[in-house]
């Protein structure tokens, strides 16, 4: 029988604003856009599709000129 250990439990990515703040601290760091989602999924569970969408958010932004993204303040 295996015993899942508390630490070993992925915590879900799923609200786009969450999403929002972690593809903005990735790409701080240097880390290319094509491998955000394979570096967000090594942690997290991730909603692909909300991920998705934040990424071509960011991605017509940069086009745009935009330094970031509004974000909700409630």
């Amino acid at each position: 029988m295996h015993h899942i250990r508390e630490d070993c439990i992925k915590s879900r990515l799923t609200e786009r604003a969450h999403l929002t703040l972690a593809v903005e601290k990735l790409m701080e760091r240097g880390v290319p856009e094509e491998l955000i989602p394979v570096h967000l999924a090594r942690v997290f569970y991730v909603d692909m599709d909300e991920l998705n969408a934040v990424l071509e958010k960011m991605r017509t932004m940069k086009e745009a000129g935009e330094k970031r993204p509004l974000r909700a303040v409630a």
